[in-house]
């Protein structure tokens, strides 16, 4: 086998500032991904797990590597900019390449649907994109059903990678939807630890929410998930409410108000939606309802939907929490040095 080498006068690991040099790292550190996803897919066919780990590991590490020189090529902006550079065909610098996207008559369509959407400032509609299906051997999509073998190279449908509207949220099952739920409480409290009312309350800038907007959104969203998912559980095929969910913005109330009182509010609406959920069967998750944007979907989808953002905003917080400490030697004692916010399995 032949062995690819780099030639020495090219720096992986720096951060240089011309374009030119963010051009090559983006085009070398997208290989370097491609080239450790493979990899990895391999070594699990060899059934070598630790090996297909650590390619898995390295893999990300390159699309990060690939993700901070595209931003700093300037080539990351609102979705509506992204939409457009997609559709008419992104480049990058001097890298000798021709079109990076939409290089397919079906993937034009498909942006040019997303470009509508962002023209309305609005998100693509459940009757406007069906569920995707990529060949995993050539990368040719198809819409709709899945039938039959891909056109372009004939890999078998059981090869191809699903992107299905109702598993847009996650696929975690009813078991590790529950144990989520029951521990984000102390999660919370651990990353509010050793900090007084004062730093819980400060807002680092103006983008950046205090550590008790946060919680009080989050219990603001639980509330409203409990809302959704009663609705599915208790009536038939619910046409679920369009209204848009509480802002981060309107949790400005609970700036003021002490933090035992913001968790409270937190800790009785999650009590809540845990009684409500509790003991549920199969066939309750799987209850459906209809949804303006995501189209048909149940209960499993509405609770990866409120997984997904407590996790984000989880990980926001221990942000938050780090460089409120950074900036305040004071609290050196109140760093968190133990992993708060983990992942979970999908399917459990």
């Amino acid at each position: 086998m032949d062995i690819v080498e780099f030639s020495p006068d090219i720096r992986i690991g720096a951060m240089s500032d011309t374009p030119n040099d963010a051009a090559r790292m983006f085009a070398l550190a997208s290989m370097g991904h491609a080239a450790y996803h493979l990899w990895a897919e391999q070594a699990r066919r060899d059934r070598c797990f630790n090996i297909a780990r650590l390619f898995e590991a390295l893999s990300a590490a390159r699309l990060a590597r690939a993700g901070n020189a595209f931003r700093r090529l300037g080539l990351v902006r609102s979705t509506a900019e992204n939409v457009a550079s997609a559709f008419s065909g992104a480049g990058i610098g001097d890298i000798p390449a021709d079109r990076i996207t939409g290089v397919t008559p079906f993937a034009r369509e498909l942006l040019a649907r997303a470009q509508r959407a962002v023209a309305e400032g609005r998100d693509l509609r459940a009757g406007e994109l069906g569920d995707l299906f990529v060949c995993t051997t050539c990368g040719e999509i198809r819409e709709g059903a899945l039938e039959g073998a891909c056109p372009r190279c004939g890999t078998v449908p059981e090869a191809h990678k699903a992107f299905r509207a109702i598993e847009a949220m996650g696929t975690l099952g009813p078991h590790a939807i529950m144990t989520f739920l029951e521990h984000t409480e102390e999660a919370i409290r651990t990353l509010v630890a050793g900090l007084d009312e004062e730093m819980l309350s400060r807002r680092l800038n103006e983008t950046t929410p205090s550590l008790k907007e946060v919680i009080g959104h989050l219990a603001d969203m639980d509330a409203i998930f409990r809302q959704r998912a009663w609705l599915l559980l208790e009536t038939v095929r619910p046409v679920l409410p369009p209204a848009h969910p509480p802002t981060l913005e309107s949790a400005d109330v609970y700036r003021d108000q002490p933090i035992d009182r913001v968790m409270e509010a937190y800790h009785a609406t999650r009590a809540q939606t845990l009684n409500l959920l509790r003991g549920l069967t199969s066939a309750a998750w799987h209850r459906e309802g209809d949804h303006e944007v995501y189209g048909v979907i149940n209960l499993l989808h509405q609770a990866n939907w409120l997984i997904s953002h407590e996790r984000a905003y989880l990980v926001e917080m221990a942000q938050i929490r780090h460089n409120l400490i950074a900036a305040d030697r004071r609290y050196c004692e109140a760093e968190v040095t133990d992993i708060v916010v983990t992942g979970s399995h999908e399917g459990e």
